[in-house]
């Protein structure tokens, strides 16, 4: 019987058919220490024999298979911080997994708010706009879920806990209240698990990326991971055009003539600077 694997613990892996009922397995020689969760395996008779290939492993968590990544922000409680969200979508692009926003809190939005992130959908992304407490936006969302594998992270005190339990039936995960004083959330999640989707998907609970570091990535390579520059590569006067300072810069250009937001140019002239300084 095929199965995924949804989470591992105490040496036992606990995996899902295609209906999504879960066993609790034991695992054949030494292929338990290469299967994840999100990897397809083969069992029988309470143990797995074999291991399927993969497509893909996000090492930060270690998730394999995972096909978006759902960077959750919120509005207010925290701030919204378009840094924090640009380094996100930064580390989801690398590893060349689809990303979608999902802006949540949006009962405490001030009026023009959609628009100020208006930038993010003309490079491509898709964004939603969602409120957990009020229940809004919920339904598009979980749409999008749909026979994928999906890993939700984002800053904490977002409200990833809580939009799991809205969108997964009998979660129930553990969720705590945004700190009064520091402004921030407190970090709930201690485990992978898959959690499966009513329409068919899953949704990896996840402690979140264990570090937001970009520093491994090449100063030359970050232009790559800007999706609104990808239009522009070698139109540039100069081959080596870090897209900063040159003359006749392609990319430049476009920013004058508003065909790229300012704001997401500023953006990536900021982490370049990061990743040469």
């Amino acid at each position: 019987m095929k199965g995924i694997i949804t989470k591992t613990v105490g040496g036992f892996f606990f995996t899902a058919d295609e209906k999504q009922n879960i066993y609790r397995l034991r695992i054949r020689g030494k292929i338990k220490d290469r299967v994840y969760p999100g990897d397809y395996v083969e069992f029988d008779e309470g143990v797995i024999e074999k291991a399927y290939p993969r497509k893909s492993l996000l090492y930060r968590p270690v998730i394999a298979n995972v096909d978006q990544v759902l960077i959750v922000m919120s509005v207010l409680n925290p701030l919204l911080d378009r840094r924090v969200l640009d380094r996100f979508l930064i580390m989801v692009e690398e590893v060349a997994i689809k990303p979608l926003i999902v802006i949540n809190k949006i009962e405490l939005a001030e009026e023009g708010f959609k628009e100020e992130l208006r930038d993010y959908t003309r490079a491509g992304y898709k964004v939603f706009f969602i409120s957990v407490k009020e229940n809004i936006g919920i339904d598009e969302l979980v749409d999008n879920l749909d026979q994928h594998i999906n890993v939700l992270t984002g800053p904490s005190g977002v409200g990833k806990s809580s939009l799991i339990n809205k969108i997964v039936k009998g979660a129930n995960l553990e969720v705590r209240e945004v700190s009064k004083r520091l402004k921030r959330g407190v970090h709930t999640t201690k485990l992978v698990e898959m959690l499966p989707v009513s329409n068919g998907g899953w949704l990896a609970d996840t402690p979140g990326f264990t570090s937001l570091d970009i520093k491994h990535i090449l100063p030359e390579e970050l232009r790559y991971f800007y999706p609104e520059f990808l239009d522009y590569h070698g139109k540039c006067k100069f081959r080596s055009c870090s897209h900063t300072h040159e003359p006749e810069c392609a990319i430049k250009e476009a920013v004058l003539n508003d065909e790229i937001s300012k704001k997401r140019y500023e953006s990536y002239k900021s982490f370049y600077s990061e990743l040469t300084g």
